[in-house]
């Protein structure tokens, strides 16, 4: 069995901070059994571009941006700064122009740390649930912009609108080819929450091209398809904005119950769900033979994050130790030792509670909310081998 020595482990992530889930100088990496060696992180160049961090090198509260997770439609888009402007209209009293420089200079910056899931983020080997990572982001509130602008009181939706374009389509009346931009819209009520970040910034550095440069939207909370890259419009309308992902791709069904029975109804993807994931195991020898260290992450959900629970085998659920937060915006990092395993598999699973009294649903549990392909945040069962 492959195993990656701290040594390795740290040499291969340079600039990493050593946090309280750092390995220690003679802890190793268990191999999980149920991992695809042909994993890659980096998995598609475009159309659409696929790039996953591996959870097995989650140690610290930020990802580095080099290993921040990267999806989109397309590809990743090349922007001249000095010609890229931000365009505010629409049905709006004051429409505005910023270029970036401008936006730099505004007063009011502000960072927060906030973690981003892809709604397509599962753990099949090709992500292994890795479409999710966590950056400190810079810039300034949306909300500020849009009330400088103004809005009309017929405003209803506010969209975003990148600089990346959707394949080519014909409009058969009058034999027209177009394309459309990749967009997302809000309710104008959600648009103007204080949380919500035009972000220029990740890590203390300016964004790289394939994270949005130079502008992009940060929204604490709802899932990657919603956070805008290369973001260069904003118009505010008075009726519902179909753009093909969200009408069209970026849907669910979603069980009502009624008096007469479950109903389902389709929904737009918006808002993270609560999830936890088991990132690693690791051993490390003691004057007994080996101890163990399990550890991961949770996120997301409508309220902050109380309680992580394991699974082993068929025992008990256990509280693990939340190791690291950075505020409800943030994946709390949380572990659990593993004591004493006997040799052979076993099925390792974690679960998250909030505050609200909501627990992370098995995959059968989450089928009776949710029919979907994507927005899967069910339990993941892992599965390891501990050495005889």
């Amino acid at each position: 069995m492959l195993q990656w020595s701290r040594r390795h482990f740290l040499a291969s992530a340079p600039g990493l901070a050593i946090p309280a889930l750092a390995l220690a100088a003679d802890e190793e990496l268990l191999p999980f059994a149920d991992y695809d060696a042909d994993f890659v992180a980096d998995a598609q160049a475009a159309n659409p571009r696929v790039k996953s961090f591996d959870l097995r090198r989650l140690t610290s509260m930020v990802t580095p941006a080099d290993e921040f997770f990267v999806f989109h439609q397309t590809r990743t888009i090349e922007v001249d700064p000095a010609a890229w402007r931000l365009r505010v209209g629409g049905l709006v009293k004051r429409p505005a122009e910023f270029s970036l420089d401008a936006l730099h200079k505004r007063p009011g910056q502000k960072s927060l740390t906030v973690t981003i899931e892809c709604s397509g983020n599962f753990g099949e080997p090709r992500i292994m649930n890795g479409l999710v990572s966590t950056a400190n982001w810079t810039g300034i509130g949306l909300a500020e912009v849009l009330r400088e602008c103004a809005p009309d009181p017929e405003a209803r939706e506010v969209i975003f609108l990148g600089m990346d374009h959707e394949d080519d389509r014909k409009f058969e009346a009058g034999n027209i080819t177009y394309s459309s931009p990749h967009g997302w819209s809000l309710y104008i009520q959600d648009a103007l929450s204080p949380e919500h970040l035009l972000a220029f910034g990740m890590n203390g550095r300016p964004l790289a091209p394939e994270h949005g440069f130079p502008l992009r939207l940060v929204m604490p909370g709802w899932y990657g398809m919603s956070q805008i890259k290369w973001l260069t419009r904003i118009e505010v309308v008075d009726r519902p904005y179909e753009g093909r992902q969200k009408a069209r791709n970026y849907q669910s069904l979603r069980a009502m119950q009624t008096a007469e029975g479950t109903v389902w109804l389709d929904h737009s993807i918006s808002r993270n769900n609560l999830k936890s994931v088991v990132a690693r195991v690791t051993q490390r020898a003691n004057a007994g033979g080996f101890e163990y260290r399990i550890a991961g992450a949770a996120w997301g959900g409508r309220a902050a994050i109380t309680t992580i629970e394991v699974k082993i085998d068929e025992g008990a659920w256990q509280h693990a130790t939340i190791d690291q937060r950075a505020g409800d915006a943030a994946w709390v990092l949380w572990s659990l030792p593993w004591t004493s395993p006997a040799p052979g598999e076993h099925i390792i699973v974690s679960r998250a509670l909030n505050t609200r009294g909501e627990v992370q649903p098995t995959r059968e549990e989450m089928r009776e909310r949710i029919l979907s392909n994507r927005e899967d945040y069910a339990q993941w069962p892992r599965k390891v081998v501990a050495p005889a």
